[in-house]
Parts: structure tokens; sequence; C-alpha cells
């Protein structure tokens, strides 16, 4: 009996071994088609607000025309006017970093115009090419190559193209703030008859009164710059937004098609 029940007992621990479960390879919980409509789906939304920004450009290019033209402007009358012209030689005006002049005032923000302009025809074209492409797709049959190829075309190009336009904008920004107050500071002290003025005024040997035509320059020149400074901040409060949506969707987009093509391997 005592040997009988030993032998159970062995057989009871060998046959526990023998039925013991073979543990299996886990399979992938995601594969490369669900990885690759992911990175469609984030191009997608890149595509989207691209479009809605396409319908803005004309007005933008418009303002900045605008802007332009009131610099222009804001140079001419200067020139033609020395009453004005002293004026701002001699009052303390607040100008904007190293700007110490009117001239160099100026010259800074026709400089800093002429330098967005070729940062939004770049932008332009960045955000052209992605749209261009990102037509080509199909959801349905787009490889992971496709899409990382796109995705990494918009986080080299586009968003650099897009950071460099909005750094250029708010240089105009900065200058046009300093030409607005400026302007302030001229059509304040053309208006005052305060003791610095009035001796500011016989230093310089201004005699007469300066002429209404010349305060009405002032005063519409500083009214364009507000106008201009406006729109121009809007633009740069838009594509801060947008750049938010590139960087967020693009770097999704990378990192999907990425472990795609990795699965694929």
């Amino acid at each position: 009996m005592k040997h009988s029940l030993l032998f159970l007992f062995i057989l009871f621990i060998f046959a526990g071994c023998t039925t013991a479960p073979i543990p299996s390879v886990q399979k992938s919980c995601i594969n490369g088609e669900r990885l690759n409509a992911y990175g469609f789906n984030h191009l997608e939304q890149v595509g989207k607000v691209l479009r809605e920004e396409k319908q803005n450009n004309k007005s933008f290019e418009i303002s900045m025309f605008l802007l332009s033209k009131t610099v222009t402007e804001y140079s001419d009358m200067f020139k033609s006017s020395a009453q004005i012209s002293n004026v701002a030689r001699f009052l303390p005006i607040p100008y904007a970093g190293e700007v110490c002049t009117t001239t160099k005032l100026i010259s800074k923000t026709a400089l800093n115009l002429g330098q967005a302009a070729n940062a939004f025809n770049q932008y332009k074209l960045s955000s052209n090419t992605f749209l261009d492409e990102f037509e080509k797709l199909n959801r349905t049959t787009a490889t992971s190559a496709e899409i990382s190829k796109l995705a990494v075309y918009g986080d080299t190009r586009l968003l650099s193209d897009a950071r460099n336009l909005e750094v250029s904008l708010k240089e105009i920004s900065e200058s046009t703030v300093a030409m607005a107050s400026t302007m302030q500071c001229i059509s304040e002290a053309l208006e005052t008859t305060n003791g610095y003025v009035n001796n500011m005024k016989n230093y310089v040997g201004m005699k007469n009164d300066v002429s209404a035509e010349d305060k009405g320059k002032v005063v519409k020149n500083r009214s364009s710059m507000i106008t201009s400074l406006t729109q121009l901040n809007q633009k740069i409060g838009l594509l801060a937004k947008s750049g938010q949506v590139y960087r967020y969707n693009i770097a999704k987009a990378r990192v999907y098609s990425e472990l795609a093509l990795e699965l694929g391997k």
C-alpha cells in the first residue's frame, strides 16, 4: 500500500511536467496597415490647415503691400518736410533696440519687409509642395515609405519655413511699433507748446508753425501704421497657432510611419 501511494505521487509529478502549457509567441497588437492609417490621418490634418491658410494668403499679401507703401510714404514725409525731420531728430523718441535715428528705423523696416517677402514666398512654395504630394497619396494604398517621406519633408522643410516667416514678421512688427511710436511723439510735439518743444524749435530754426498739411500727414501715417500692425500681429498669431498643429501632427505621422517601416522589415 505504501509503495503504491509513492508510485502514484511520482506519476502525478511527471504527468504535471509533461502537460505544462507551451508558451506561445505573442503577436503584435497593431499592424503596419493600421499604423499607415494613423500616419495618413495626421498628415491630413496638416493639409487641412494649409488649405485654410492658402485662402487667406491673398489678403496677407495685400496687407504687406500696404505696409510697404506706408513705409515709403513715411520715408518721403521725412525727406519732404524739414520741420518734421527736425522734430524727429531732436525729440527723445523711444526707438526699438539698436535703432537710434529715423533713417535707420526706415531702413531697418524696409530690409525686414524684403526678408519677409522672401520668407513668405519660400513658405508658400513648401506649403504647395506638401499639399501637392499629399494629394498624390491614397488613404488605402499609401505605403509606409510614402507617408514617412512626406512627414520628413514637413518636419525638415515646412516647419522650418513657417518658423522663418514667423520670425521675419515679428521683426517687422517690432519696427512698426517703433515707427508708430515715433509718429505719436511727433504728432504730440507738433501740437504742444511746452518749454522743451519751443526751445527745440528755436534751436533748429523753426520760427513758423508747422503746416496743417504736415500735421495731417503725420496723423494719417500713424493710422496706417496701426492698421498694418494689427493685421501683421493677426497673421503672426495664426502662424503660431498653425505651427502648433503642424508640429504635433507631423511628429505623430513620422512616428507611426517609421514604426510601420520597422514592422515591414
